[in-house]
């Protein structure tokens, strides 16, 4: 995917956790959450913040979940819209690192490749 060091990518992965993007979508204003989960024990995701000394222990292969809550922005109120979820593996390859991304489903207006750029800092 990029020529950035792993723990650069897991790093910046990680800092989506909270943010807003606000972006329009045709005529509507749509406000995008992220919300970042980590697998853990390979039975299930949580919140990165729940994982105690992640960056500290985190070695050469990741699985995240990262979801986009869209939500409608009028002038008078918030309207939910979709929420878009992908499955994000970050593997440690060298002096740089390989990303996959897989959408989960259909909903929202998101996809992989925005998810890429949004990575890569584009």
């Amino acid at each position: 995917m990029a020529e950035e060091p792993f723990m650069t990518v897991i790093s910046r992965i990680g800092s989506f956790d909270g943010e807003h993007i606000t972006k329009k979508v045709g005529n509507e204003l749509v406000k995008l959450d992220l919300q970042v989960f980590v697998a853990k024990n390979k039975t299930g995701f949580d919140k990165i913040e729940n994982i105690p000394g992640f960056y500290d222990t985190t070695t050469d292969t990741v699985d995240f979940r990262i979801m986009f809550n869209e939500t409608i922005l009028t002038g008078e109120r918030r309207i939910p819209r979709s929420t878009t979820s992908f499955l994000v593996k970050v593997e440690e390859k060298g002096m740089a690192c390989d990303c996959y991304i897989a959408k989960e489903g259909v909903a929202g207006n998101v996809d992989a490749l925005d998810l890429k750029n949004l990575i890569l800092g584009r």
